[in-house]
């Protein structure tokens, strides 16, 4: 093989070498599932009660509401505190796979609110 054939495989080697690319990944500029959601009357509309993403994916979470509230997002341990008017991101890389509930904690009152207010899926890749 001619010297100028072994530089040329060496660098285009080194090249790949220097750029990992794991099957399945996402690229690092890729657009995050976005999901906007109000609760109102500490509710959210029926059709929101189940997000569901894929394992790897950045999630948006982007809240409004009618009252101020702290939100968790079980699992992942987020809280994001709510206010009327001023809207509110929760925003995470989806690196665990399974059903994570997010629960309205009070301040000043109960500790959690009876039951999910929605829950959050990832799903495996």
């Amino acid at each position: 093989m001619p010297a100028a054939r072994i530089v040329t495989a060496v660098i285009a080697l080194g090249a790949c070498l220097a750029q990992p690319v794991v099957a399945g990944a996402e690229s690092p500029q890729a657009a995050p599932r976005k999901f906007e959601l109000h609760i109102a009357q500490r509710r959210v509309p029926p059709a929101q009660r189940v997000l569901r993403a894929t394992e790897g994916e950045r999630v948006e979470l982007r809240w409004s509401a009618d009252e101020p509230l702290v939100l968790h997002l079980h699992g992942y341990d987020i809280e994001t505190r709510v206010a009327p008017g001023t809207p509110a991101v929760t925003a995470f890389a989806a690196r665990l796979t399974g059903r994570f509930p997010v629960e309205i904690h009070g301040e000043g009152g109960p500790r959690h609110r009876h039951g999910a207010l929605l829950h959050v899926e990832i799903h495996p890749r």
